[in-house]
């Protein structure tokens, strides 16, 4: 039985690998990022912003503005770590590294913050090559990782800290953002292999991972008399069904008394009913030309990935889910929003914002159409249609808005910057998201937190240019945390202030029953 009732999570939301530093250089451990670090195609990441060493400091500023909650991720490639970027066999676990995160977890809930611990955002040990995800055994060596990190992490919780097993997990996030961003937009490391077939394999083996993940740690608490975990996975919103709510579907299936033979069918009405939807909503999109030609490309996506989708093309998944010991695969939803609208993923030319050379004249030209971070449309209701939608489709889930935020233009350097394109500032940002979120909780709609990204600015996967954080950091110093960012806003303290008149911090929310 999953307890009956939470604090309402607000909070922030950070990643491993792009806070903490400490990666990929001599002696570090070594993950898929590290040969394009090496080899200058993305900046190295260096420290960071030095979470691994400054997280007691990170926690009391998410504390002081009156928050209860801080997302963070324990990072594969240092618990299984290798400090070259091959292995001829599996390295040992490092037992003291997950001390070290427990010790983490520990102060922060010291600080009056609970814990929602991410088990992989987007990287893995190097050992396991760049494809790991296109590799069959990849599933069950993630199993084992969490099996090792969840027993050690709560056992030093419990018998050093004295502090209850840990609630809530994302066991794998953004894994429609990883597949897209290394099979098709060849954004992140990835071998020579591209295309929708090649995406549907990463998504077979990661969908896997996720249900090895979610029985690996019920069977933990099971076995130690822990009560439930609330354990999911969380998807960046798209209205491209085949990227987004065909995942959360597929690990559904048995709920829904679908059979994997029908799976097929399933899908397709499903996607129907998720476009008819979102034309009804008639949110207001971006109606420029790159848009249109944008809008173009959604119909390409749709058609290209239906025909794809087929049932054969998920046996791998389809014969780990027969093996699963659990009909339920999610205990919650979690749900990251920006710019889900496909639409919106071309602009106009601009050179003004490249940071790398380009590997082709092709990969060059995108590089100049396709919108970056600072280029996503502001759309608040959006986040609304979305969870509305979620809470539609699959009853039973309370949904947790595990990332939402906004991108300034700051380089490394502070040379190059300036506002975006349609002059909003973040504390503009954060109170319409806000508001959208006391809306539908008034509404009814089964949210159960907000978790904004990111405390800080950090590394955002290859480049430190795009800005997220509630305090900015300055690259050139000793990554002081600043309330003001380079144009004079302070969003942290209009978080705080929206947080504090809202009552946010103080609610309660049920637990939704299983449907």
């Amino acid at each position: 039985m999953r307890q009956g009732e939470t604090p309402f999570l607000i909070g922030v939301a950070t990643s491993g690998y792009q806070s903490e530093g400490g990666y990929n250089g001599p002696g570090q451990p070594q993950n898929n990022w590290a040969a394009c670090e090496a080899a200058g195609r993305v900046a190295r990441t260096g420290r960071a912003v030095d979470f691994w060493n400054r997280y007691r400091g990170d926690f009391s500023l998410a504390r002081g503005l009156g928050l209860n909650a801080f997302r963070l991720s324990i990072e594969w490639s240092r618990v299984q770590p290798s400090p070259s970027q091959t292995a001829a066999r599996a390295p040992e676990f490092d037992a003291a590294a997950v001390d070290a995160y427990a010790d983490r977890i520990a102060d922060c809930r010291a600080q009056g913050l609970e814990p929602v611990v991410t088990l992989h955002h987007f990287t893995h040990p190097a050992w396991l090559g760049v494809d790991a995800w296109l590799d069959d055994a990849t599933p069950a060596a993630f199993g084992r990782f969490v099996d090792f990190t969840v027993r050690r992490l709560n056992d030093r919780l419990c018998d050093t800290h004295g502090q209850p097993p840990l609630r809530w997990y994302v066991t794998i996030n953004e894994p429609n953002m990883l597949v897209l961003n290394t099979y098709l937009h060849r954004h992140f490391p990835g071998g020579g292999g591209a295309g929708i077939p090649v995406g549907l394999r990463a998504y077979n083996r990661l969908l896997a991972a996720h249900l090895r993940a979610y029985n690996a740690v019920h069977d933990i608490y099971a076995e130690r008399g822990w009560g439930a975990p609330m354990v999911s996975m969380n998807t960046f919103c798209s209205d491209v069904y085949w990227s987004d709510c065909m995942l959360l579907d597929a690990l559904c299936l048995v709920q829904n008394g679908v059979a994997p033979a029908e799976a097929g069918g399933f899908f397709e009405a499903r996607s129907l009913e998720l476009s008819r939807f979102f034309t009804a909503s008639a949110l207001a999109r971006r109606t420029d030309l790159a848009a249109m030609a944008g809008a173009g490309l959604h119909r390409l996506a749709n058609f290209f990935a239906s025909r794809a989708a087929k049932p054969d093309g998920f046996q791998f998944f389809f014969d780990e889910l027969a093996r699963s010991k659990r009909p339920r695969a999610l205990d919650y939803l979690g749900v990251d929003y920006y710019d889900p609208f496909l639409s919106h993923a071309l602009r106009a030319p601009d050179f003004s914002d490249l940071e790398f050379k380009a590997a082709s004249i092709a990969a060059h030209l995108f590089d100049v159409l396709s919108s970056k971070w600072w280029d996503w449309h502001f759309l608040p209701e959006g986040l609304s249609a979305f969870c509305e939608y979620y809470a539609q489709a699959f009853p039973g889930l309370g949904i947790l808005i595990a990332e939402n935020g906004m991108s300034q233009r700051c380089s490394f350097d502070n040379s190059s910057k300036g506002p975006r394109r349609d002059r909003l500032t973040r504390s503009e940002y954060i109170g319409a998201h806000l508001g959208e979120v006391r809306r539908m909780l008034a509404a009814g709609v089964p949210l159960l937190g907000y978790l904004h990204w990111s405390l800080t600015d950090n590394y955002e996967w290859g480049s430190f240019t795009p800005r997220f954080g509630l305090f900015r950091v300055d690259f050139t110093r000793d990554l002081p945390r600043l309330e003001t960012d380079h144009l004079g806003d302070n969003p942290s303290q209009t978080y705080a202030r929206l947080v504090r008149e809202g009552g946010l911090a103080g609610l309660r929310m049920k637990i939704p029953a299983p449907a």
